[in-house]
C-alpha cells in the first residue's frame, strides 16, 4: 500500500466530517432538530453509514455543529477584545460581524438543540461573555459606555438580531440599523436613566446551553 493511500483516505474523512456538519447546519437551522439524519447524510453527498462513522448519535453530530457555531461567536468576541479601537468600535466590530456570519449560527438561543443542563454547556459560551465583559469594562474605564451595561444585554441582542424574521434583504437593513441604535444606546451621557433590570448571569448560561424554547421558561 502506497504513503498517499493513507494519506488520501483521512483527507476523504475530513471532508466528509466538513461536509456532515455543513449539511447539519443546515437542515438544524431550516427544518429543526428532528429531521431524519438520513436528510443530512444525503445532503452532505454521504451515506448514512459514513454519517455513523464520525457521529455516534443525533446528539453528538448537533453538538458538534453548536460547538462550531460557538468557536465563530468566540472568536469575534475575542477580536472585539483584543481590538486596539474605541470599545464601542469594537462592539459595532463584533455585530457586523455576527450579522455578517447569522447564516451559520446553530446556538441554543436562536433553537437550536442544547444540552440537558448548565452544567454541560459549552465552556465558549462563558469564553463569550468574559470577552465582552472586558470590552465593556474597557469602555467603562474610559468614559465612553454606559456603566450599567452587561455583558448580557450584548448577548441577547446580537442573538435576536441573528435570529432572521423578515426576507433576506429587508432583514439586513432593519438589524444594521438596530444595531446602530443598540450601540448609539451603549453611549456614557449625564442624562441617561438607569437601565431596568436584565438577565442575570446564571440566566443567561441557562440561555446560552438550552433551546430557545426551553430557555423561555426560565
Amino acid at each position: 500500500m502506497s504513503p498517499a493511500q493513507p494519506a488520501r483516505r483521512r483527507s476523504d474523512a475530513v471532508a466528509n466530517r466538513a461536509a456532515l456538519l455543513d449539511a447539519a447546519e443546515r437542515v438544524l437551522l431550516r427544518d429543526g432538530p428532528a429531521v431524519p439524519l438520513e436528510v443530512v447524510a444525503r445532503e452532505a453527498g454521504v451515506g448514512i453509514a459514513t454519517l455513523y462513522r464520525n457521529f455516534a448519535d443525533r446528539e453528538e453530530l448537533y453538538a458538534a455543529v453548536v460547538h462550531r457555531s460557538y468557536e465563530l461567536v468566540a472568536a469575534l468576541a475575542q477580536e472585539a477584545e483584543d481590538s486596539a479601537a474605541p470599545p464601542l468600535d469594537a462592539l459595532a466590530g463584533f455585530l457586523h460581524g455576527l450579522l455578517a456570519e447569522r447564516h451559520h449560527l446553530a446556538l441554543p438561543l436562536l433553537g437550536a438543540p442544547g444540552p440537558l443542563s448548565a452544567d454541560e454547556a459549552d465552556p465558549l459560551g462563558s469564553r463569550i461573555s468574559r470577552s465582552l465583559a472586558a470590552v465593556l469594562k474597557r469602555g467603562v474605564g474610559d468614559g465612553s459606555i454606559r456603566p450599567d451595561a452587561t455583558a448580557a444585554d450584548l448577548v441577547v441582542t446580537a442573538a435576536m438580531l441573528a435570529h432572521a424574521q423578515l426576507p433576506p434583504d429587508a432583514w439586513g437593513r432593519a438589524v444594521r440599523r438596530i444595531a446602530a441604535l443598540v450601540l448609539d444606546g451603549l453611549r456614557a451621557r449625564p442624562d441617561t436613566a438607569p437601565l431596568p433590570d436584565g438577565l442575570t448571569g446564571t440566566e443567561l448560561d441557562r440561555g446560552m446551553a438550552r433551546g430557545a424554547g426551553e430557555a423561555a421558561a426560565y
